[in-house]
């Protein structure tokens, strides 16, 4: 095992138990960060010498944003923007608009923001949250970031990890969070549980935003008085073209959802770089101005991402475990859902788990099964609407497996993603209440959630 450590020292106040936390990606640094503000020694195992987080960009929906908000997250500092619109046209005639929707920062539900980020550029911020030495805006022993670290084998129950140089660690309460193409997540179930590929990829790229303004054809879809989603839709082969600015403005995001072309689909990798000829086939019905953005300069060139989905859980806990993040509900972005949900389960472990002793074994399983109370409807709705048909509810059987975990309200069936009914069911909800009010339920006093 390699002997790299990321942590500026390990110094603090005596902590109430020890967590161990697979995978250093958003989900598992942000367990890390929630469970260090809870008053736990927390240790992070790597498998990379650093986490090379797939796909350019990524959206924190309102419902994570104040949860970042609350651990002191650095917006400016990450060169986060802030999304206030959402506009839909016709591929192949963008002056038609199908949909519209705008959504001020401080309105209602959405008064904590969308933001739009790179991808590294949010891992960095969760980083430094996460390891930074305990000061007026970050609680707790700083989190210690093992890098080079296999986990090859896990014991739910007794807490147990499994490292590839056969060392064996325990801990009082263990996280899995390594991604959609979790090593260990069969060994959760205690059955063959693999992400199995759909008939969906996405082209991802990167573009400066000084580029695309100058431009004319591609630059006048973005003067705009709120910056925020601009998309494009071909009803003929529903490939969807989407795009963002993040990194303050100077970048655009852009992403092509489509059906996997042929060749694609029995390939073993699930993340290539592709040609501008590919991309091209694939939006072939689109505008002939739209076409221009695929040949403009990139980042990193144009890669595919062929999207993986697994049937939902109906568990996330066993033993001393509990799995968050894709690696226990992998999702499409229809949403952009995926991310703020794995924030939103760290919310749930820092108020569970604030001041609990890690050796009362009792009161860990009894949170744990809190755990589940609180997160197994909000994440299996998220993960079954984001992988329905365009993010809707339409699909025949959609509604009924969705009734099998959340008992809520729903919009109608012809609602789209972005529109207010998914956004007041998806991110109108705070979990540090949520989970304040369960454990008031079980009689238990819950901790002030400011620190």
């Amino acid at each position: 095992m390699s002997a790299s450590v990321e942590h500026p020292g390990h110094h603090g106040p005596p902590t109430f138990g020890r967590a161990g936390v697979v995978g250093a990606g958003i989900a598992g640094l942000a367990a890390a960060i929630a469970l260090r503000r809870a008053g736990w020694d927390v240790e992070v195992f790597e498998r990379s010498q650093f986490k090379n987080e797939i796909g350019a960009a990524i959206t924190v929906t309102p419902n994570a944003a104040m949860v970042l908000r609350r651990w002191g997250f650095d917006m400016e500092k990450a060169m986060a923007m802030l999304n206030q619109s959402m506009i839909l046209r016709l591929a192949a005639d963008p002056s038609v608009i199908l949909d519209q929707q705008e959504y001020p920062d401080g309105d209602g539900v959405l008064k904590y923001g969308v933001w739009s980020f790179h991808r590294v550029d949010l891992h960095r911020g969760l980083r430094d949250l996460a390891t930074a030495t305990a000061n007026s805006v970050v609680s707790g022993t700083p989190v210690q970031i093992r890098l080079g670290c296999k986990i090859e084998g896990i014991d739910c129950e007794a807490g147990v990890l499994h490292v590839s140089d056969s060392r064996t660690i325990h801990k009082d309460l263990l996280v899995l969070a390594d991604g959609a193409h979790s090593d260990l997540i069969s060994k959760f179930t205690g059955h063959p549980c693999e992400a199995r590929r759909n008939n969906k990829s996405i082209y991802r790229w990167l573009v400066p935003m000084d580029v695309v303004l100058a431009e004319a054809d591609m630059g006048q879809f973005y003067h705009r008085e709120r910056s925020g989603f601009v998309g494009w839709l071909d009803p003929d082969t529903q490939a969807l073209l989407v795009t963002y600015t993040c990194r303050g403005g100077k970048v655009l995001n852009i992403a092509l959802v489509h059906d996997t072309q042929p060749g694609r689909a029995k390939e073993k990798e699930w993340h290539s770089q592709v040609s501008t000829k590919e991309v091209l086939a694939t939006a072939t019905n689109f505008h002939p101005s739209l076409k221009k953005i695929v040949s403009m300069p990139t980042e990193d060139g144009i890669n595919v991402h062929h999207v993986v989905t697994r049937s939902p859980l109906s568990s996330f806990v066993r033993g001393r475990t509990v799995v968050v993040g894709d690696a226990a509900h992998v999702m499409m972005p229809s949403h952009a859902a995926g991310a703020g949900i794995a924030i939103e389960s760290a919310a749930s472990l820092e108020v569970l788990f604030r001041r609990v002793n890690g050796k009362d074994d009792p009161t860990v399983r009894h949170r744990l099964g809190l755990f589940d109370k609180l997160r197994v409807p909000r994440c299996n709705l998220t993960l079954l609407v984001s992988n329905s048909h365009m993010g809707r509810l339409q699909e025949p059987g959609v509604v009924d497996e969705i009734r099998k975990f959340y008992r809520g309200p729903l919009p109608t069936p012809g609602a789209l993603p972005y529109s207010k009914p998914w956004m007041d069911v998806l991110f109108n909800h705070d979990e540090f209440w949520a989970a304040e009010e369960l454990l008031t339920e079980e009689g238990v006093k819950a901790e002030d959630q400011t620190a």
